[in-house]
């Protein structure tokens, strides 16, 4: 079945993606181009299902980039504008703070230099502390020194998603689901695109497919050296018993030498702490 997306003249845009990125792009399209067609294809049945849905559910503070970086500027700023948005949108957040713990001597040379970015990066309210001030605030967490950031936020990022795609529908979107893209070709000045077995023709078409990003690079025919590997983390609930142990986010100091954060412990505003 061909669809055409050319409603009586109106600019039409496509989004390929049902995630966070994917909805959030669409959102902002129809906020600035007032009366075009925007229409989201998402190939699950739900949004949010794959790495938006996936995750600690952390809105971070923006203690570890380098200061004056896009990715510092960006958490700041982006951090903000979720606030606001949830506030907005009666979605729920908690701020249960974070605390990032040395356990040794050698760590502490990493603690200072995250400490020092915070700070340029105006973290709001972030503190030093020593043993007793960390028992203060997570008296099951031991360690020799800690940083504690207290307006470190938790959310539920699904309700995010249900929330944005919620706008979008308002000022006349669409979201389309369980609509897997195929195929998709450049036709000049529109871009046909195959999804759940209707051919959309729209004027503009941005990506958003995560980890299909190269996949879908592929179907426009340029896909250049980049490629998608993807692994998994390995997440784990505290048993019920034990979830009082832990008040709020507890970070290990990062490893220079790997790319990720370690083993930490959240809090989710179910209750439940995630490992």
């Amino acid at each position: 079945m061909s669809v055409s997306e050319d409603r009586g003249g109106r600019a039409t845009f496509g989004v390929v993606g049902g995630g966070i990125i994917g909805l959030a792009v669409a959102r902002e399209l129809a906020l600035r181009h007032p009366g075009a067609e925007v229409v989201v294809v998402e190939k699950e049945s739900r949004l949010a299902a794959h790495q938006t849905g996936h995750n600690s559910g952390v809105i971070h503070a923006g203690l570890y980039y380098q200061p004056g970086s896009l990715k510092a500027t960006l958490c700041l700023r982006g951090g903000a504008l979720l606030r606001e948005f949830s506030q907005q949108h009666g979605i729920g957040f908690q701020e249960l703070g974070k605390l990032v713990v040395a356990t040794n001597d050698a760590e502490l040379e990493q603690l200072a230099v995250i400490e020092d970015r915070a700070r340029r990066n105006r973290v709001p309210d972030l503190v030093r502390l020593d043993r007793a001030g960390m028992a203060e605030i997570e008296p099951h967490i031991t360690g020799i020194a800690a940083l504690h950031s207290p307006h470190t936020a938790i959310i539920d990022y699904g309700a995010v998603c249900e929330a944005l795609a919620a706008d979008l529908t308002a000022r006349g979107g669409r979201v389309l689901l369980s609509s897997p893209v195929t195929a998709i070709r450049d036709q000049g000045d529109r871009v046909a695109v195959t999804a759940g077995g209707r051919i959309l023709h729209v004027d503009r078409l941005v990506a958003c497919g995560g980890l299909s990003s190269d996949a879908l690079a592929a179907m426009v025919g340029d896909p250049g050296d980049v490629r998608i590997i993807p692994f998994r983390g390995e997440y784990y609930h505290l048993r019920a018993g034990l979830r009082d142990r832990v008040r709020g986010l507890v970070y290990p100091v990062p490893d220079p030498r790997y790319p990720f954060l370690g083993v930490h412990l959240t809090r989710d505003l179910t209750g439940g702490v995630h490992v």
